[in-house]
């Protein structure tokens, strides 16, 4: 499935995208995105994940009765779409998930074209780590790709894995799309959950720092390291900031960090103000 909608979305060239969750949104959010153009008018891409808790509500249904608006393209999905918004799509498809052996396939087909050898070791920690869930595993693999050119020896790779829930890349996508409201609560659920703030911070630190890389190798006119479904996802949300616009963020981090150390701000303080400054 995350094939299918990479090669969907490059499709559409250089457009906007936003990613929501279905199962942390509420429907009158969703109508707002779907009603609002891309940044400065562009055509934007709207992509809903988890969606089965709203797919069967009849609002959305009646909203999308004539299409999604002119310049949005709305891409649905979930463990089970039916009815009548499956009805409504212009195009549907149902992907079956991977299991036993299908699963391992996959982790090491995502592992060799994120360019990393796929060692038996890396499959079965992807593989776990993932419980099933196949944009999970993509997602860690993502992460691992940070780490390719020096990987840690095996026994501190399970320390880069999240084999907690809920996991952080909900945060993570808010935070790079300027989405600051999602954002505090995607970072209100992970801290009430159990997640260290210290290391929610130090994601962010290298989340950035990947940004910046992609940022600035399109600059360049380099093509920044990884696969190209990895490309293009990092450099959609690079481009939401100027290069000048993330050293700034990374500055700012900086000055965070030195605060929490000297007790100035709990990580979780910091976490928040460094959020709020991203509004637009």
């Amino acid at each position: 499935m995350e094939r299918a909608l990479a090669r969907r979305l490059s499709e559409l060239g250089e457009v906007e995208r936003v990613t929501l969750f279905g199962d942390q949104l509420q429907l009158e959010e969703l109508l707002s995105e779907l009603g609002t153009r891309g940044l400065f008018g562009a055509e934007k891409a709207l992509v809903i994940r988890r969606a089965d808790p709203i797919a069967g509500q009849a609002r959305l249904a009646e909203a999308l009765r004539e299409g999604p608006p002119p310049g949005t393209a709305l891409f649905i999905l979930g463990q089970e779409i039916k009815g009548p918004l499956a009805r409504l799509a212009e195009e549907a498809a149902h992907f079956p998930t991977p299991t036993g052996r299908a699963l391992n396939r996959l982790a090491g087909e995502l592992l060799e074209e994120a360019g990393i050898p796929p060692r038996p070791y890396l499959v079965e920690l992807l593989v776990e780590a993932a419980g099933g869930d196949t944009l999970r595993l993509a997602r860690e693999v993502e992460k691992l790709s940070l780490w390719k050119e020096a990987l840690p020896p095996a026994s501190e790779v399970p320390k880069l894995l999240f084999f907690a829930e809920p996991t952080p890349y909900g945060f993570l996508d808010a935070l790079s799309e300027r989405r600051v409201p999602a954002c505090l609560a995607e970072l209100r659920r992970l801290l009430s959950s159990g997640w260290d703030p210290f290391r929610l911070f130090f994601l962010v630190i290298s989340h950035v720092r990947a940004l910046l890389s992609v940022r600035a190798a399109w600059e360049e006119g380099r093509r920044p390291p990884g696969p190209d479904w990895l490309i293009r996802k990092r450099l959609a949300q690079a481009r939401r900031f100027s290069q000048p616009q993330l050293i700034e963020l990374l500055e700012r981090l900086q000055e965070l960090d030195l605060a929490i150390k000297t007790g100035a701000l709990t990580p979780a303080w910091a976490l928040q103000l460094f959020i709020l400054a991203l509004a637009p």
